[in-house]
């Protein structure tokens, strides 16, 4: 990606810094493009891209154009972004980290404090949803970073919000215990939205209910019993969980019931990069 990318590489240099107000600034200078397509949104301690990828084949076996956003990538930032289960090319990439970068400049500019610069991830998710929008996705799946409530994807008018699972990670982030970190990651339920969840801890089940109850959002409880009669091409059963919540989210933003055979065909043909994956034989090598 040349130039785009040695920009990106250099924001690492920054760090990270969470909240919402930066994201916010940059996405209004861009136009708002996360406004211009329906939305999934995608939090959890673990499975959040493999689930992700389930959704949006499963939406595409819908006659849905389907984006998807997830993190990290292996190889390039491209592969962060993809429609139609195809990454946007590198010339797309440019394109929208070039504005993205003009607009991080403003952003930049306009801070109170020389330091509150747009972070790398940041800006790819403004350069994800700039694109995702001029590709006129119908629908974009997006994967959190970390946590929910000040990750930079939560500027999302999501309609159906999915926790996958809450384990204890990034402590110092986003709290000590499972019922803090249910917190943050469950801050990102909309008004009368749905909230999609697996198999959660009991400390974490109840903060769900209560913020769906605040929210007024449909709660779905899914488990991995329920799609156990559909074969799947990702090897692991712990997939199985994720095919679950992938029906059901999908299911949720259809507003009906899925056809069968659509959601046989996603689950047996999506690829999911780094999970398990054999990229030889001989010798046998795995990503993972």
């Amino acid at each position: 990606m040349g130039e785009a990318e040695s920009w990106l590489l250099d924001l690492e240099l920054f760090g990270m810094r969470l909240g919402l107000d930066r994201m916010h600034r940059l996405t209004t200078a861009l136009g708002l493009p996360q406004r211009r397509f329906a939305s999934i949104h995608v939090v959890g301690s673990n499975g959040k891209t493999s689930t992700a990828r389930m959704i949006a084949a499963i939406l595409r076996r819908h006659g849905l154009r389907a984006g998807l956003y997830t993190s990290p990538h292996l190889r390039s930032f491209v592969e962060r972004i993809e429609v139609d289960e195809a990454p946007i090319t590198d010339a797309e990439m440019q394109c929208a980290v070039g504005d993205v970068r003009q607009a991080a400049a403003a952003v930049d500019r306009a801070a109170d404090d020389p330091e509150d610069r747009v972070t790398q991830f940041e800006a790819l998710t403004a350069a994800a949803f700039h694109a995702l929008a001029r590709r006129g996705v119908d629908v974009a799946v997006v994967e959190a970073g970390l946590g929910g409530r000040l990750d930079a994807t939560n500027v999302i008018p999501s309609r159906v919000q999915v926790l996958t699972s809450v384990a204890l990670e990034h402590t110092s982030w986003l709290g000590s215990t499972l019922a803090e970190i249910a917190a943050e990651k469950l801050a990102v339920v909309r008004d009368h939205g749905t909230l999609v969840t697996g198999e959660l801890p009991p400390e974490a089940d109840a903060v769900a209910d209560r913020m769906a109850g605040e929210r007024q959002a449909r709660r779905v409880r899914t488990s991995a019993t329920e799609v156990d009669g559909i074969p799947l091409g990702p090897p692991g059963s712990f997939q199985r969980s994720n095919l679950a919540l992938a029906r059901a989210a999908a299911e949720a933003f259809v507003g009906g019931g899925l056809e069968n055979e659509a959601v046989k065909r996603a689950a047996v043909e999506v690829h999911i990069p780094g999970r398990l994956e054999v990229v030889a034989r001989a010798p046998l090598v795995v990503h993972d």
